[in-house]
């Protein structure tokens, strides 16, 4: 049996097609919104940013109240609060201590009471002033407590450590809080550098790499003309065959099919053996019925992978819409002609010598058969003339046959 934890999607119960901009505006289940930016924020199915932030703003108008929409805020200390605000602060407590003082003074001589500090409860006892400064200054931090009786432990006690681990810990605090401050004011954005700005081919690569990313996350969020923009972007800085080939398929959502085709020829320029870039280039060419250029595309495409289902099953397709397509592993052969103009001394018509040579006889046996047809005609009307005889004349054997045989 598999330990391994279920996804979010099959937790609550969700789709893919479920994290799209359409089907959040349409919901209007603030439970089913919840787990939407529940998945979006885990970060298991990508980065979206800007799909999270409208599905933030989409919860907040169905359940304000949700407890996903509280943020939490780091506690203000002298580090993280305004010089000002800091100052005033501690007035006020200033102030509000010295009043609490004068009003126990108050009560005690209102109600006669003067006896010791002692038989009042520890939360109501007024400290010494020197015991008031202690306490004051003792860290906030909960330290464990060494037993007075544990001398070997007393001996390992080191005050000096402890006041530097305490202030190494402050410092710590106060960095995270300078770092994180930082973060939020920043936004997360490509900055686009000025024109005169000359780039090293490897930081065009790295800036390329990270717009086509943009890209990617357009065209997962469906937003197919800010991808195909961004993917521009990126092969100007820098031309890879991943990005035409992303672009191409961006097109075809987009039914730009030219383009699409410009896209794939580009991508199989650099990559001739991209399987993905032929096959969108057939459905770019299916789709501007262009059958029988598709059909030598897909036909490429089983010869670098033969158990290809797509291309298997649209070959099929296309040679039972037109008989006279070739078989998918056809090829032509190639004839090369071969000119002796560059070299008038050799003559091939040597090797090529007839075994036998026959002369042409037609228009000799064609008279021939004229001159016997005549003979023949006067024979009979000579024999219409003369009595019959019983015994016929023996057929005279014929010399020369009418047509050779070749």
């Amino acid at each position: 049996m598999s330990n391994k934890p279920r996804r979010l999607l099959q937790k609550y119960d969700l789709l893919l097609d479920h994290l799209d901009f359409d089907y959040i505006r349409q919901s209007t289940n603030g439970r089913e919104v919840e787990n939407i930016v529940k998945v979006l924020r885990s970060g298991e199915e990508g980065f979206f940013p800007q799909l999270t932030e409208f599905a933030e703003e989409r919860l907040k108008s169905l359940k304000p109240n949700s407890k996903l929409l509280r943020k939490e805020q780091p506690l203000g200390t002298q580090h993280t609060v305004p010089q000002e605000q800091w100052n005033t602060l501690c007035a006020q407590l200033d102030q509000w201590q010295s009043d609490m003082k004068t009003l126990s003074s108050v009560i005690r001589r209102a109600d006669g009471n003067h006896e010791d500090d002692a038989t009042l409860p520890p939360v109501r006892k007024v400290l010494p002033e020197s015991e008031t400064t202690a306490t004051a200054c003792t860290p906030a931090v909960k330290t464990q407590r060494i037993a007075s009786c544990d001398y070997e432990k007393w001996d390992k006690y080191d005050p000096d450590t402890v006041m530097l681990k305490m202030d190494l810990d402050d410092e710590r605090h106060r960095e995270m809080v300078r770092i994180n401050n930082q973060k939020n004011s920043q936004q997360s954005k490509i900055i686009e550098l000025p024109p005169e700005v000359k780039l090293t081919p490897e930081e065009k690569q790295v800036l390329a790499g990270k717009l086509r990313e943009k890209g990617n996350d357009f065209f997962r969020a469906k937003e197919f003309k800010e991808a195909v923009e961004e993917y521009g972007k990126s092969l100007e800085m820098f031309a890879t065959a991943a990005c035409f080939n992303n672009r191409a398929m961006a097109y075809l959502k987009l039914q730009c099919y030219k383009e699409a085709i410009s896209d794939c020829d580009d991508c199989l320029l650099r990559e001739p053996s991209n399987v993905k870039a032929l096959l969108r280039k057939a459905q770019a060419l299916t789709a501007l019925d262009s059958s029988r250029e598709a059909y030598l595309v897909y036909c490429k495409v089983l010869q670098l992978e033969a158990s290809n289902s797509v291309a298997l099953s649209a070959t099929t397709a296309f040679r039972d819409q037109l008989k006279d397509l070739p078989p998918p592993n056809a090829f032509r052969m190639a004839i090369e002609e071969v000119s002796n103009a560059s070299d008038p001394e050799i003559d091939f018509s040597a090797l090529v010598r007839p075994k036998k040579i026959i002369k042409n006889n037609l228009q000799e046996s064609i008279r021939q058969m004229r001159t016997e047809t005549e003979t023949i005609i006067r024979q009979q009307k000579e024999r219409a003339n003369q009595p019959i005889d019983l015994l016929p004349e023996p057929a005279r054997p014929r010399r020369t046959p009418l047509i050779e045989e070749l």
